[in-house]
């Protein structure tokens, strides 16, 4: 009888100590999923640094060459702005690779640089997937998650609201060319329009465009920033394997 209960004891025990070194192991597993899941984000999110950094040099040069053309209105050329984009890009392409080819040639019929407003498309695409497959909750560092989920809503739609708004305002100054070259019953080009027929009005939105982009400037400063402490934050807590 005391040999089949210690048998069946030594039975129980082997099964309890598979179970605890199975639980183990599939905690480790979980744990190492999530690190890996995390450290993915974190790529992600130096990515978008890279991203923000390029695309506020890019908005500060809009704001530049706008507030040089409010400054200088009265006397200021198109070929004077055109020589000032030169030094200043942001009108681009995207070429081979993503590399980025700033426009440096200009027509007499080039007014871009008034209106141009640069795309704001950085990455989600890991964020959406951990926040869909629930592994964003699975972080235990509360204040993580919150300047995770941060940065990808409200820091994220506020950025996306300013470049709407950039937009809204370019589509004045287009309208304002459009309309100007529709008071001529001849062919005429933006640089005759601008240096001869540029009014109040015409200098009523790029003001508006200046202070917009001004704030626009301190929106994605913000961001930036936020992204670096997120970065810093994953690095003290989470390795790569």
């Amino acid at each position: 009888m005391r040999k089949l209960f210690i048998e069946g004891l030594v039975i129980f025990v082997s099964i309890l100590a598979s179970l605890s070194v199975d639980n183990m192991r599939e905690t480790n597993e979980e744990k190492e999923i999530l690190n890996e899941a995390v450290i993915t984000l974190g790529d992600e999110i130096n990515s978008n640094i890279n991203y923000t950094k390029e695309h506020i040099k890019q908005v500060k040069n809009m704001y530049y060459l706008t507030s040089q053309v409010v400054k200088n209105y009265n006397e200021i050329k198109l070929k004077d702005v055109f020589k000032i984009h030169s030094d200043n890009p942001y009108i681009h392409s995207i070429i081979e690779n993503g590399k980025i080819e700033y426009q440096k040639q200009y027509s007499d019929d080039d007014y871009r640089v008034f209106v141009w407003t640069n795309a704001w498309e950085p990455e989600n695409v890991f964020f959406q997937s951990m926040l869909y497959s629930g592994k964003l909750l699975e972080i235990k560092n509360k204040r993580l998650r919150k300047e995770v989920e941060s940065i990808y809503t409200k820091q994220e739609e506020r950025v996306s609201g300013m470049f709407k708004i950039s937009g809204n305002i370019s589509s004045d100054i287009l309208k304002w060319f459009d309309e100007k070259e529709n008071e001529f019953i001849k062919d005429i080009s933006a640089t005759e329009i601008f240096d001869f027929h540029k009014d109040q009005k015409l200098k009523n939105a790029l003001s508006k465009r200046e202070k917009q982009l001004s704030e626009r400037i301190i929106d994605l400063e913000n961001y930036l920033q936020a992204l670096q402490n997120v970065v810093m934050l994953i690095s003290t807590e989470y390795k790569k394997i």
